[in-house]
């Protein structure tokens, strides 16, 4: 009832039909290790259905060629596995080896006339491939932590152990050297190939549904801490923003005391007017249009600190950064007529455009302008340069000011979290900066500049026009 080319005949059909199951079922991975693997099942496949055959084709195809399709698709398969240990795998070796394998293959047969000799030179490589894709296998189960890794390595280890047996025997001249002959060695070599194929295409699969399980959880978790660290990302930005208003609070005080102080005066200059003889009406619109302008100057203050300490939203939108960086200046005004501080424009004729949330900019200028006015002492001149230019399709943003600039110590720390070198800082005002700078796109920079001074630089892309 056993017929043995008929056994090698359901083994190639097997290793047709399992790798197309195993392609159906995951194909919608798109690996290469998916693809690799099946598509040596395929090849070795065509080899076993040609050993399968050995009675009804030439000697040249059921010796040479099924062989090295055999070999061909063990090694895809060996490959397939190291490829998804991300190890990197040269074709040119591989090719290699099948050629010397084949010419030194097809040498014994022809020129030695050695069938054991022959036997045991194939047979060698075959187990060289089961060795190495159980090897393989078990580093996958080590490294990914895939129960069902171990079993592919037991299966492919075992079998591996089954041919050395085999191949020991017809050295010893017990067995028959040919891989079809009746008996106990041939029993023993298909089940070896009905194992790696059933076994070993079922537990490759389970290997990818496994990964892909524990992939999904793992993206899953990192989405959630994704998430939690934007949260607290935003809650720390805030944070730094209201303290920065409370380090600005006398400087805001000053600011409305400014136009409320004029407000008051132009009130009472107006009852003067009114009760006066004759009545003067021009002296009284004169003062009515400055109360109108002094309070037209707090609301655009209030609103300037209002948008600047509430809760951004991450709401992007077209920003014209000339007109940014000049907005933020007035929310230094305090600080800059205190240290005298002179500011130089320097502004490209090009508009400078971007895309973003206007408030976080703002947050980023802001930092720049207080750390550069902060590093300049009070018996200097004080200056600070701004310049913005297009550059290859961005806009950079430059703030130079003329103090100590950035000290050997810090300069390779500079952005690192809870750095800082004032008595009173958090250290996390430039890395929230640096921060807003990326979730843009772009990048926050700081050198020592040609001649002295510390050389803020702000680079992000550029609405293309």
């Amino acid at each position: 009832m056993y017929h043995t080319p008929t056994a090698f005949f359901i083994i190639g059909l097997l290793y047709i039909f399992l790798p197309v199951v195993i392609w159906l079922v995951l194909k919608h991975q798109t690996s290469q290790t998916i693809w690799l693997w099946c598509l040596g099942g395929g090849i070795f496949a065509v080899g076993m259905l040609l050993i399968a055959a050995r009675a009804f084709v030439p000697s040249w195809m059921t010796y040479t060629v099924a062989n090295t399709l055999a070999w061909v698709g063990m090694l895809m398969q060996a490959t397939a596995l190291r490829h998804a240990l991300r190890k990197k795998w040269k074709v040119n070796w591989s090719v290699t080896i099948i050629v010397v394998w084949v010419m030194v293959f097809e040498y014994i047969r022809l020129v030695l006339g050695n069938a054991p000799l022959r036997f045991g030179w194939a047979v060698a490589l075959y187990m060289g491939a089961f060795l190495c894709i159980a090897y393989y296998a078990r580093e996958i189960s080590i490294k990914y932590e895939l129960g069902n890794a171990r079993w592919l390595s037991l299966v492919y280890l075992l079998a591996g152990l089954i041919l050395s047996v085999r191949m020991i025997r017809v050295s010893l001249g017990v067995a028959d050297p040919d891989v079809i002959a009746d008996g106990i060695d041939s029993t023993l070599t298909v089940i070896i190939g009905i194992l790696i194929s059933v076994v070993g295409s079922f537990t490759f699969l389970s290997i990818f549904l496994e990964f892909a399980s524990k992939r999904e959880i793992i993206n899953a978790e990192k989405r959630v801490r994704q998430e939690e660290i934007s949260r607290l990302g935003e809650q720390i930005a805030q944070l730094e923003r209201q303290r920065t208003l409370g380090a600005m609070s006398y400087s805001f005080a000053h600011e409305l005391s400014q136009p409320l102080t004029a407000i008051l005066m132009d009130t009472q200059a107006i009852k003067t007017s009114l009760v006066a003889e004759p009545v003067r009406l021009q002296d009284i619109t004169e003062s009515i249009a400055d109360v109108e302008r002094s309070a037209h100057r707090t609301v655009q203050l209030v609103d300037r600190i209002r948008s600047f300490i509430r809760p951004t939203q991450g709401a992007y939108e077209t920003v014209d950064m000339k007109v940014l960086v000049q907005d933020v200046q007035h929310l230094l005004s305090y600080e800059i007529e205190k240290k005298n501080v002179q500011f130089d424009w320097d502004f490209d004729s090009d508009e400078c455009l971007v895309q973003g949330d206007k408030i976080q900019l703002s947050q980023i200028v802001l930092n720049v302008y207080r750390n550069a006015i902060q590093a300049m002492t009070d018996d200097q001149t004080c200056r600070i340069s701004v310049s913005l230019s297009c550059e290859n399709q961005r806009v950079v943003l430059r703030v130079h000011d003329n103090g100590a600039g950035v000290s050997e110590s810090v300069r390779d720390k500079v952005g690192q979290p809870f750095l800082t070198t004032k008595s009173d800082g958090l250290g996390i005002g430039f890395s929230i900066s640096k921060t807003i700078a990326e979730m843009h796109s772009g990048s926050l920079n700081i050198t020592n500049a040609v001649g002295g001074g510390a050389l803020v630089e702000l680079n992000l892309p550029a609405i293309e026009r």
